[in-house]
Formats: C-alpha cells, structure tokens, sequence
C-alpha cells in the first residue's frame, strides 16, 4: 500500500479542493453551513483568518491529493476533526479516508496531547461512519444536533476515539 503523506494545506491546494466539491449539497455535508456554494478561496481565506488556531490538511498518496480535513481545538481539550472530504469519488470506499483520519488523530495527539479525539457526522452518511468506526470512533451517546437545508432535516452526531 502506498505512503500516505499528510501535509499541512496550503492556498496552492485549493483548486484541488474546489474540484472536489461538486454540489450545494456535497459542500453543505461537508462544511455545514460555514460556505456557499460554490466553495471560493475567499471563503476560505475568510475562514482561516477567522480561525487561525485551525489547522487544515491534505493527504498524499503517490504524489496526489487524495483527502482534505481539519483539526479544532476545543475548550473541553479535545480536538475535533472536521471538514473531512476523501477528494474523487472513485477512489471513496477503497481505504484512503480510514488511513487519513488514523493520521489525523495521531497528529492531535502530537499537537495536543488529548485523551481523545471528537468529530461529527451526519446520521445518513454510512459510509463514514463506516470509516470512522473502523478507526475506532464510537457515537457519543444522546450528543445530537439538527441541522435543516434542502428542505430536510440533516441529524448530526458526535462520535469519539479514546487514544
């Protein structure tokens, strides 16, 4: 299996996150309700000017951007991975998203020296709560909150890994 490499996002990297994001609805699952669509580099210029203490990666596997995510620090010491988008659709499913957030989790732990590590996920999205599971991520029990866009409701859940 090829290296993945996990480097710190840089402006240059935005097209490639651009093209990923291919929908109202993709980059409402991916970010909430933070960006419209579609995602600009001043959006996310204003982002980070916003939230300096955010880190956003991007990971490499045989020279190609493969997966985008976020670290947030947060008041209860845990970090919060988010943002978390596996870039081609052709290659989702296929063990990059699992290997980038094992890689993300160990750099909370180099960063903050937490006991766990926190991320949210929308109830319908199997496939990476499949991931997150197989990670060892767990659903937090009763910790929900309800998002509405598109005209339906989006229930999102925290899940966490001890570490």
């Amino acid at each position: 299996m090829a290296e993945l490499i996990l480097r710190r996002f840089e402006e240059v990297d935005f097209d490639w996150l651009q093209s990923w994001v291919t929908s109202p609805e993709l980059l409402f699952q991916f970010s909430g309700e933070r960006f419209s669509y579609p995602l600009s580099l001043e959006q996310l210029t204003e982002y980070r000017a916003e939230y300096p203490d955010r880190r956003m990666y991007i990971a490499w596997v045989q020279g190609q951007p493969m997966a985008f995510g976020e670290i947030i620090p947060q008041d209860n010491g845990r970090p919060r991975l988010g943002r978390i988008l596996v870039g081609d659709p052709a290659i989702r499913g296929m063990g990059i998203g699992a290997r980038f957030i094992t890689a993300l989790v160990d750099e909370c732990g180099r960063l903050y020296d937490c006991d766990a590590v926190e991320l949210n996920v929308w109830d319908e999205n199997i496939s990476a709560i499949r991931c997150y599971e197989k990670v060892g991520f767990v659903f937090q029990a009763d910790d929900r909150t309800v998002l509405s866009a598109f005209g339906r409701t989006f229930n999102i859940h925290k899940m966490v890994k001890m570490r």
